[in-house]
């Protein structure tokens, strides 16, 4: 699997490469799905949104949006877009480090990458309820503050 991380806002974070890598080999290897490539994408506020309405249609700003690149039925290949500064906004609003909820929502682009969706109420706690199981699963630090 390869997998890069862009950092197109210039933050104030570094990022464990390894941790982001193994955190995707599990979710890969327990849902059944191979991945072959996975971009991860850091990028401000403003473009963000501009991603959102462009493809979704809705005008919000977001924390992580997922893009299948792959054709059926082979390995995944996938962007995922993290708003750093959302990020960090979430941490705040849910009461927890950044690096949890960095690593709350890439495990959420993953899993969107494996096929699951959260356009109902059921969809929603089905993803949250393996967000909460790949979070116990992966201790390490995905983020390094500098």
């Amino acid at each position: 699997m390869k997998l890069e991380i862009t950092d197109n806002c210039n933050s104030t974070y570094k990022f464990n490469h390894n941790s982001f890598l193994i955190l995707a080999s599990t979710i890969s290897k327990i849902e059944g799905h191979g991945i072959n490539y996975i971009n991860i994408i850091f990028i401000d506020d403003e473009n963000m949104r501009l991603l959102k309405k462009k493809y979704f249609n809705q005008d919000y700003y977001t924390d992580i949006i997922s893009f299948n690149l792959e054709e059926p039925n082979n390995l995944i290949e996938g962007e995922l877009y993290v708003g750093i500064n959302q990020v960090y906004k979430n941490s705040i609003k849910f009461k927890c480090n950044i690096n949890s909820e960095l690593k709350r929502i890439f495990i959420h682009g993953l899993l969107h990458l494996v096929g699951y969706d959260d356009q109902t109420k059921n969809d929603k706690k089905n993803m949250t309820k393996l967000e909460d199981k790949y979070m116990e699963l992966h201790n390490d630090a995905i983020l390094i503050q500098t």
